[in-house]
């Protein structure tokens, strides 16, 4: 049995996440329960373990790539009590069109790029499904993103991996993934700074993008901290899976994006 829970006080489901037509586990799917913090992000093996104490709560697994499911807990109890696994279905991804040009493009940096060492802000728990970012605003559409930077505070005292993640914004929130591939970022013990080639991910954008960085495997590099400058965008961040976004603190923090437009 997949799932299962021990014993009834507990409610706690340990369960195993798989890809609905090749059968192979799938590392870092998110599950939660919508808009309360009480999420988790499958392991590097698919599988996943989550408290579900109300059963009127709803529950949404998803990932980049994959069409998202959402149960009542209620429901997902009596379907995943005896059965394998649950199964993702790959998205059917409708590619953007782009209209070539020939107008020179612009290059420039967008964001915030303090690189300070005295204000910072960041994960202050390792969490899985943490999520921390800030609302990027573009100066012309279309824009391509080309390079993701941000400068860290503190020495890393493990390697930490992470998933960037892109979307667009409505209501000055993110909304919607951009991305159609994950973007998995490892950083290194000792690191300074994070950077990431976005090029070959193709990220086209027409109007202002949320970006951030998603906390996705246990590890001991608790306490990552990123550069951070009072009057700048504000943080935008959700404590763990399927929680809801919440504006935290008063600096902002330094991501920054190379783009071209």
């Amino acid at each position: 049995m997949a799932i299962s829970h021990a014993a009834i006080s507990q409610v706690a489901f340990e369960g195993l996440v798989k890809d609905g037509d090749t059968n192979q586990p799938l590392a870092y799917v998110n599950i939660g329960i919508k808009n309360k913090s009480n999420g988790t992000v499958t392991d590097a093996s698919g599988k996943f373990t989550i408290k579900l104490t109300d059963d009127s709560d709803s529950l949404k697994i998803s990932m980049i790539g994959y069409a998202p499911q959402i149960y009542k807990v209620s429901d997902f109890k009596q379907r995943f009590s005896s059965v394998n696994a649950v199964l993702l279905k790959p998205a059917i991804i409708q590619l953007k069109a782009v209209k070539v040009s020939n107008k020179k493009l612009k290059e420039s940096i967008l964001g915030n790029t303090t690189q300070s060492k005295s204000t910072n802000a960041g994960f202050t728990s390792n969490k899985l499904g943490n999520e921390i970012g800030a609302i990027i605003k573009i100066k012309r559409a279309p824009t391509f993103l080309k390079r993701f930077n941000v400068s860290l505070t503190n020495e890393v005292s493990s390697d930490v991996k992470l998933r960037l993640n892109i979307y667009s914004v409505k209501n000055g929130f993110p909304e919607q993934i951009l991305s159609d591939r994950n973007i998995f970022v490892t950083v290194l013990k000792g690191a300074e700074k994070i950077s990431v080639d976005l090029e070959p991910y193709g990220i086209i954008v027409d109007g202002d993008f949320f970006v951030s960085l998603e906390w996705i495997e246990n590890s001991r590099g608790h306490g990552l901290m990123f550069s951070a400058s009072l009057f700048s965008s504000p943080i935008i961040a959700r404590e763990t899976s399927q929680a809801a976004w919440e504006k935290v603190g008063l600096a902002g923090v330094g991501f920054n994006v190379l783009a071209e437009y």
